[in-house]
């Protein structure tokens, strides 16, 4: 019913009687009132298209277009809901506490412009049994009653139907047989390219599964599945160079293996999740990336073809969305030294001059090789290791580990050794330098000393600072972290509940080195990192007739990285001779739980019904296939010169 805040009058004058002083007769004065009303605040569904696609069934998105016009309202988080209907109970939508009808959700509107205004709709048929026949699908503008003092309320719905008017409904047909469908939405590459090793002990003629145990390739896709029945998927990967396809190799969960499959299991339907992969090329695929990499070109890239494959015993609904192909640029590493750059990332003093030449090509994001070059008078093993582990615009951490030897053959002998690491977190597109640590020192044969240093930083903030130059040298370091912090923020909508979310770390990391000269024999070693972090994260409702939080079960990192190198230059005046070794292993558990935000909000079902409706965002509900042992390292020997 219009419910007006002026009276119009039957009368178009008013007689107002007014008595002169002189005679007592009425001077008769009129007044003319406006016929005109004030406008007031009002919105209203003006249509709903029917789309092409006219036949669903249960577990189906549908899209559909609709309109709305609104005057002299600005209002925020205004809901639509739609609700599908037998079109012989289309009535109900009006007269019916709980119409007999299937909720499709809701579609947010962040800000109500004044006129006519349209938007699509991401819906969702739900999983459900559905009786099969004609429906029609009908809306409710302001689902949350945020509007006060609206003018009319009548056409805030879809109406008309008694006349057969059918400009506010959509009408489809319900098809309730067996439904399902997966969609490979996206696929990343770490920070965007791939690196490879130009040349070394990989093998490169091998086919089939690789047997190493170091990824080359890490990343994650997202993918949806709709449909109740068919849950599981198998994932395949073709890397394609140069127009030719080669099997990609995925590690296997719990296996300790790479093979050509990856099973994924969806948690739930509607939205899209997130699975990581861990690949790694075998012999012959290494061969082609080197025979195809061109040194004077900038564009030296390839393509990954992901797949979805349904295993089922159903027909999927659609198949030309289960692919999705990702071209990563790429280059080849050479044999070269670590520049100050890198070292001032893990903590490390900065090497000699003569040792950084070579080193500007070198990058310093994700990276994963070893190299070992020698000279007549000089001998390098390096082993850095860099890869991002999750969604940055979720949660991801860069763990970044490096070891190094250099040995020179000045007089009386050189060693230099190092081992350090730090972590790199992301949350919501931003970043922070989480923790880093690392120790080294050069052993000097011709005075007989050593000079080392020993680092430790969180958060920008330097928990151990030590150096010196000894003769002899017996030195432990340890250092333990462990507390509760908020490092970033943001804001999700949630249905049409806006939620500011303060997130960051618990847990603990630590560093434990053990520093040893004598007799010319220098030692480095330990737990040179540890941590186990998870997330962190709290809450808030932007909305005052909502409620809501967070769930959080979530492991970020748990990571023990163990390094030892030792060099002896006791002999390098004698026989010309500096014995060396370095044992570098690395056991590491990333992004495993399940991180999740809800909410809690009126919703208003046509006639009378003013229900509690619950909507969540899943951020991840994932298993952690970053659990990994490797050998990252072990290599002994001597160096004569």
């Amino acid at each position: 019913m219009m419910r007006s805040k002026s009276l119009a009058l039957a009368m178009p004058f008013l007689l107002t009687a007014c008595f002169s002083e002189n005679d007592n007769k009425p001077n008769i004065i009129t007044h003319e009132i406006s016929t005109q009303t004030d406008p007031v605040p009002n919105v209203a569904l003006t249509e709903i298209k029917t789309p092409q696609q006219t036949i669903y069934q249960p577990g189906q998105p549908i899209t559909l277009d609709y309109s709305i016009s609104s005057e002299l309202l600005d209002t925020q988080n205004i809901g639509v809901t739609f609700m599908a209907i037998a079109r012989d109970k289309v009535t109900q939508l009006e007269t019916e506490d709980k119409p007999e009808g299937f909720n499709l959700g809701v579609h947010h509107i962040a800000q109500l412009e004044p006129g006519s205004q349209s938007f699509t709709a991401t819906l969702m048929f739900p999983n459900e049994q559905i009786p099969s026949g004609e429906y029609v699908i009908g809306a409710y503008v302001d689902s949350a009653k945020l509007i006060t003092d609206e003018a009319n309320l009548d056409d805030n719905r879809s109406r008309g139907h008694e006349s057969n008017d059918f400009v506010t409904y959509a009408q489809i047909t319900i098809d309730s047989s067996h439904y399902h469908d997966f969609v490979l939405d996206k696929a990343t590459v770490g920070d965007g390219f791939a690196m490879f090793p130009e040349l070394g002990p990989r093998d490169a003629e091998s086919e089939g599964s690789p047997t190493q145990m170091r990824s080359d390739i890490i990343g994650h896709i997202d993918a949806s599945k709709f449909g109740n029945t068919v849950n599981s998927a198998d994932v395949t990967a073709e890397i394609i160079i140069e127009d030719q396809a080669y099997t990609a190799h995925f590690w296997q969960e719990g296996q300790d293996h790479y093979a050509e499959k990856m099973r994924i299991t969806f948690a739930q339907f509607e939205q899209s999740h997130y699975f990581p992969y861990d690949i790694a090329v075998n012999g012959a695929l290494l061969h082609k990336i080197r025979q195809a990499y061109d040194a004077n070109s900038s564009d030296n890239t390839f393509d990954i073809r992901f797949t979805l494959h349904d295993t089922s015993e159903f027909d999927e609904a659609d198949t030309t969305n289960n692919s999705f192909t990702l071209n990563v640029p790429y280059s080849l590493y050479k044999d070269t030294t670590p520049n100050d750059d890198i070292l001032a990332k893990h903590n490390l003093p900065a090497q000699s001059n003569s040792a950084n030449r070579a080193a500007r090509s070198l990058p310093t994001d994700d990276l994963a090789f070893t190299i070992s070059q020698q000279t007549s008078d000089q001998f390098i093993l390096l082993d850095l290791f860099s890869n991002t582990y999750g969604d940055k615009s979720k949660v991801a951490v860069v763990p970044s580990f490096l070891s190094l030897i250099i040995l020179k053959a000045t007089e009386g002998g050189y060693a230099w050794a190092s081992s350090g690491g730090g972590f790199d977190l992301y949350m919501f597109d931003d970043s922070v330098d989480l923790f880093s640590a690392g120790a080294s020192g050069v052993a000097d044969g011709a005075n007989g000393t050593l000079s080392y240093s020993m680092g430790v930083s969180l958060l920008g903030k330097s928990l151990i600072s030590e150096s010196d130059s000894v003769t002899a040298l017996d030195e432990s370091y340890t250092h333990d972290w462990s507390e509760e912090q908020k490092l970033f923020s943001t804001t999700f909508t949630i249905a049409i509940v806006p939620v500011s979310v303060s997130a960051g770390i618990k847990g603990e990391v630590g560093v434990g080195a053990e520093l040893k000269y004598e007799d010319q024999r220098f030692s480095i070693g330990g737990d040179i990192l540890t941590a186990s972090l998870d997330a962190y994260a709290t809450a808030g409702i932007d909305l005052l007739i909502a409620s809501g939080g967070i769930g959080i079960d979530f492991l970020i990192i748990s990571e023990t990285l163990s390094a030892t190198a030792y060099t002896d230059i006791s002999k390098a005046i004698s026989d010309s001779e500096i014995t060396y070794g370095i044992d570098v292993s690395n056991h590491m558990k990333a992004i495993e739980g399940e991180l999740y935000l809800w909410v809690k909000y009126p919703g208003y079902e046509f006639c009378c019904s003013f229900p509690t409706k619950t909507a969540t965002k899943t951020l991840y509900d994932t298993g952690a296939l970053y659990n990994k042992t490797w050998q990252m390292l072990d290599y002994s020997d001597s160096f004569k010169f």
